[in-house]
């Protein structure tokens, strides 16, 4: 029962963390106020903010297991949605892609993995901080 609470616990804070920090650093470099068009990035935000939600339900436990090979699953995983949420905005700006060189849109893609991946590494970690933070409380 205490392992079901700690992990609800952990994905609230992960989850209400990932909102408001993305918030903020979006907001820190829109103008001000923020165009209407923003509301789009707050979409964005929720939507990831969901898909990390659904993941992490898969993620604690697999932690507090000490799954092997996890920390490559989760880097995988972050780096490839980071990847394909950059393709999706390419593809969503379809006359964008036709005005750069395949070089710039790889560069692209690629900025858009590299950071995922230094996401993941941020993500699992703080996740076991957390986990041994909200462990230790319970004993």
């Amino acid at each position: 029962m205490k392992n079901k609470l700690s992990t609800k616990k952990i994905i609230r804070i992960n989850t209400i963390l990932f909102f408001i920090g993305w918030l903020v650093i979006l907001l820190l470099g829109s103008d001000f106020p923020p165009p209407i068009g923003f509301l789009w990035a707050i979409i964005l935000i929720i939507l990831s903010d969901f898909i990390q939600y659904k993941y992490l339900q898969y993620f604690i436990p697999q932690l507090r297991k000490k799954t092997k090979y996890l920390f490559s699953h989760n880097l995988l995983f972050f780096t490839m949605s980071s990847a394909l949420l950059s393709l999706i905005i390419l593809l969503l700006r379809y006359p964008t892609i036709h005005s750069l060189t395949w070089i710039e849109n790889g560069i692209w893609i690629l900025v858009f993995s590299i950071l995922g991946g230094i996401y993941s590494i941020l993500f699992y970690f703080f996740n076991k901080f957390l986990l041994y933070f909200i462990k230790k409380d319970n004993h």
